[in-house]
């Protein structure tokens, strides 16, 4: 399973909100109006497509390397 690490540069973010639409297991839109991660990391493959999806490009998601087991 992948893994995938979410970064938000908050001074891009102009609070549109199509992350959390997108991914409302790993996006919000805080208290301030701008997006927040609900967490560092996740498995949800949506956020790719939500970081995509970001008109400002404030979202940076990458792809974990997976450990050996």
């Amino acid at each position: 399973m992948k893994t995938y690490r979410i970064e938000i540069d908050r001074t891009l973010c102009s609070g549109f909100g199509s992350c959390a639409d997108l991914a409302p297991e790993a996006f919000e839109v805080a208290g301030d109006g701008l997006a927040a991660a609900r967490a560092r990391a996740t498995t949800d493959p949506r956020v790719v497509e939500a970081a995509a999806s970001c008109p400002m490009g404030a979202i940076t998601v990458v792809e974990v390397a997976e450990e050996a087991a």
